[in-house]
C-alpha cells in the first residue's frame, strides 16, 4: 500500500544537502525505468547534469542555477531545476514527482517555486526537453504558459521517444499578467 502524504506536509527546500544529487539521480532512474522502460544510461544522464551543475554553483554561485527537492515522510518524493542556458535563458530540469504525490498540487508548488527564481533573476525565456506521453507534467507547463515549440524521434536512453521542446516567454507572460481586461464594458462575451 503506498503512504499518501498530503501535499501541505510535503517540504520543498533547496537541493544542496549531501545525498540530494544523488537521491535526485536515483528517483529518476527508477521511475523512468519502471515506467517508460528506459535504461541505465537515464540515469547517468540526470547524474550527469546536476554534477556539471555543482560544479558551476561552485564557481559562479547562485547565478549558475538551483535544485530544490520536495521531502515528505522522511523521503524524497519531488525534484526540479533551474540551469542558466545563455544571459537570457533558463533550462528548467529533473522536474518529477513520485507517483504517490502527483495530482497533490506538488508538481505545481515546484513549478512555481523554480519559475519564481527565473523571474527574480531576470531571465527573458525558460525552455525545457521532455519526451512525449507524459500527460499530467505537459498539462503543468500548458498552464504555466509554455508552448510546445519542438518534437523529434530519437534512440535514447534504451528505447524510442518522442522528444519535445516546450519555451517559455517570461517578458511575453509579464505583459500579459498586466494588461488591461478587454472585456466588454457591458458584460458580454464577443
Amino acid at each position: 500500500m503506498v503512504n499518501l502524504i498530503p501535499h501541505s506536509q510535503a517540504l520543498i527546500r533547496a537541493g544542496d544537502q549531501p545525498g540530494d544529487l544523488g537521491a535526485v539521480a536515483a528517483m529518476h532512474g527508477v521511475l523512468y525505468c519502471r515506467e517508460q522502460g528506459m535504461d541505465q544510461t537515464v540515469e547517468a544522464y540526470i547524474a550527469g547534469g546536476l554534477a556539471d551543475l555543482v560544479t558551476a554553483r561552485a564557481r559562479d554561485g547562485d547565478e549558475a542555477g538551483r535544485l530544490w527537492v520536495a521531502e515528505a515522510g522522511g523521503r524524497l518524493v519531488g525534484s526540479i531545476g533551474i540551469t542558466r542556458a545563455t544571459d537570457d535563458a533558463a533550462q528548467l530540469r529533473w522536474f518529477l514527482v513520485d507517483p504517490s504525490q502527483q495530482g497533490r498540487g506538488l508538481g505545481r508548488r515546484l513549478l512555481d517555486t523554480t519559475l519564481g527564481y527565473t523571474r527574480s533573476r531576470g531571465f527573458r525565456s525558460v525552455f525545457l526537453w521532455t519526451i512525449a506521453g507524459l500527460a499530467r507534467a505537459h498539462h503543468l507547463y500548458s498552464q504555466a504558459g509554455f508552448t510546445l515549440t519542438e518534437s523529434r524521434r530519437v534512440r535514447q536512453w534504451g528505447i524510442d521517444v518522442v522528444e519535445e521542446r516546450f519555451d517559455l516567454d517570461l517578458a511575453a507572460a509579464q505583459r500579459s499578467e498586466h494588461a488591461p481586461s478587454r472585456a466588454s464594458t457591458t458584460g458580454g462575451a464577443r
